[in-house]
């Protein structure tokens, strides 16, 4: 057997894990194209009649509710007559829309604008370049696909400056596409760990300590602690006071309570430290950004915080050891100003209930 020194050493190593955090991926549509049929109720002075047209619509956005819009509209007003003076009709020009709650699920809009406008009557060489203003409401659903397809439609009030100035109604119905999308990724460092060395004669000899919480596996009561909360002598979470430590890479599909597949992986490690320590009670809080409704994101932020707790229950989680709460956007933690900070802010916590 081999005999050790009569004295040993202990020293600090620091072991740095730069491994990235899951992260979120934030997506802006930053421009968008829209194609939309068209019912046209003309002017009684014009026909008697009705018309339908296509419109071709490219959007691009300005900031997070205001886009600008450049579109081309043809098509036809029927007058009734075979084969006579059927009105051919072209719009090119441009509108300023405002979309209420932004990216939101849904999302009524306003418009106005205006342009070129060309009326051709067959077989008749009255053909005329004047000017048209439009008005209107309409709306956009939630995203439908993956690739963010929605359907959409408004109503629109046309004052046309063609012969003695005509009112049109148009009623359109179409598809909305992205095709221009800005992406940002939050990746974060592992914060560094201390690990007790003990030295004994020529050969290091390093204690396990597998949930990384500054206490060894041989002393360690509670395993599997989730990392940034205290813990005691003995290894566990210390309930004393209040902590709390935000479950990062806890994420949900788009405008839903559906976890995704890493934030199952985060709620498992999640499961181990409760189902390790019977008597920590914790509350799972949801967090918004400021996007969209309060009340809307009251509402999304309770039912993430609630399929959290409903995720860690099939994990095996006495159910009494957790609360769900839903804060909406009223607690930030950073401005939502910027893209950044409104990614910070969607989160759920893990807040510790001290005894």
């Amino acid at each position: 057997m081999t005999q050790f020194r009569k004295q040993a050493l202990v020293a600090a190593l620091a072991m740095a894990s730069t491994a990235p955090v899951f992260a979120t991926d934030s997506v802006q549509h930053t421009s968008e194209l829209s194609v939309m049929g068209v019912y046209i109720e003309p002017d009684s002075d014009r026909t008697d009649e009705y018309g339908s047209a296509a419109r071709i619509i490219y959007g691009l956005r300005l900031d997070q509710n205001w886009w600008v819009e450049p579109q081309f509209t043809t098509g036809v007003m029927e007058t009734g007559i075979a084969g006579a003076t059927d009105f051919y009709h072209q719009e090119l020009g441009a509108d300023i829309s405002y979309r209420l709650f932004g990216d939101a699920e849904f999302t009524p809009y306003v418009l106005v604008g205006g342009g070129l406008s060309r009326n051709d009557v067959a077989n008749d060489r009255s053909k005329e370049f004047a000017g048209y203003a439009n008005a209107g409401l309409g709306l956009l659903t939630s995203p439908l696909t993956e690739s963010g397809l929605r359907l959409r439609a408004d109503a629109r009030y046309l004052f046309d400056t063609f012969s003695d100035n005509y009112s049109d109604i148009q009623i359109g119905l179409g598809i909305t596409v992205p095709i221009g999308v800005t992406r940002r990724q939050i990746v974060e460092k592992v914060t560094v760990i201390e690990r007790p060395v003990v030295v004994e004669s020529e050969r290091v000899v390093q204690l396990a300590d597998s949930d990384n919480d500054g206490v060894v596996d041989g002393v360690d009561q509670c395993p599997n602690t989730l990392e940034g909360l205290q813990v005691n002598a003995v290894g566990c979470v210390d309930t004393a006071e209040a902590q709390s430590v935000v479950l990062r890479g806890v994420t949900f599909e788009f405008n839903s309570n559906r976890l995704t597949a890493n934030a199952r992986d985060i709620l498992n490690r999640a499961a181990d430290a409760l189902n390790g320590q019977t008597d920590l009670k914790v509350e799972l809080a949801g967090h918004t950004d400021n996007v969209g409704s309060e009340s809307y994101n009251q509402q999304l932020s309770q039912k993430r915080a609630d399929a959290v707790r409903e995720y860690l229950i099939e994990m095996g989680v006495n159910a009494g050891q957790m609360s769900a709460v839903g804060y909406g956007e009223s607690q930030p933690i950073r401005s939502n100003d910027t893209e950044e900070g409104r990614e910070r802010n969607r989160r759920v916590e893990f807040n510790v209930v001290s005894e």
